[in-house]
């Protein structure tokens, strides 16, 4: 059992730090860290993509209150995937967008 709760509580703040790292790359400061746009985007779009699966799996496994920390975390991811995702595939569509 004690297993379990720990999944959900470490899968909430992977799906928390990817999400940060989502959203944070899609506007401000990670292009120091990659400086090419298209890498940025899609790396957060991957991280967001396998927070939400470890999340999913997490919770249906977890104690009935390790909802909460997963249900705050999803919504931040999915923030950040929509954020990533539609920044990416305006590049993709725009010439000259990025």
């Amino acid at each position: 059992m004690e297993r379990q709760w720990r999944g959900v509580l470490i899968w909430s703040v992977i799906g928390l730090a990817a999400s940060w790292y989502a959203l944070i790359g899609a506007v401000q400061t990670v292009y120091r860290w990659f400086p090419n746009e298209p890498v940025t985007l899609l790396l957060g779009c991957g991280l967001t993509v396998i927070s939400l699966v470890g999340l999913v799996r997490a919770s249906r496994r977890g104690p009935w209150w390790g909802l909460i920390p997963a249900t705050v975390s999803v919504i931040a991811v999915a923030w950040g995937l929509v954020a990533d995702s539609t920044l990416l595939l305006l590049g993709l569509t725009i010439p000259g967008f990025y």
